[in-house]
């Protein structure tokens, strides 16, 4: 799959997906929790490199958990974290995946209680490809949102649209 596939692909998981013209990092979080029926936990771990590993999202029984590696922008953050909510978007965790990752960086997790784990490392593969496909289209949405942003002095975007 090319890039341009992974695009069209994920305009209509995007579609699917439904959210609201204006959307937020915190809204996508919500709606997700809502919709896979279980609580997400985001947390930076500073043991990733964020060179070959920048973000996890690790299947539980009860939860799913997002990890990423330390940033120096909350752009960067956001990114991360939209291209793990993107696996959940996409039906990712329906597919197997190893623990071994989960059990390398990640020692004093027990490994009884992860069921899953999908590691955000390249763009190699086709569903890695989707995912940051989706992740892009996400942050366009977002930065594109009138939801939080300061106002415009003398109302910049009604005059001049």
């Amino acid at each position: 799959m090319n890039y341009r596939d992974a695009r069209k692909l994920a305009r209509k998981v995007e579609h699917r997906f439904g959210l609201p013209g204006d959307a937020t990092l915190r809204f996508i979080h919500e709606k997700l929790e809502a919709q896979r029926g279980r609580t997400i936990t985001v947390a930076e771990v500073p043991g990733l490199s964020g060179t070959e590993l920048c973000g996890l999202w690790l299947i539980c029984a009860d939860r799913d958990i997002v990890l990423h590696a330390p940033v120096k922008s909350n752009w960067h953050r956001q990114q991360i974290i939209l291209h793990e909510f993107s696996h959940m978007i996409l039906g990712h965790d329906l597919h197997s995946q190893s623990n071994e990752s989960v059990n390398s960086l990640l020692p004093d997790l027990d490994g009884e209680q992860v069921l899953r784990a999908l590691a955000r490392s390249s763009y190699t593969d086709d569903s890695e490809l989707t995912a940051e496909a989706l992740a892009d289209q996400l942050a366009t949405r977002i930065i594109n949102s009138e939801v939080g942003a300061p106002p415009e002095p003398l109302a910049f975007r009604k005059v001049f649209g």
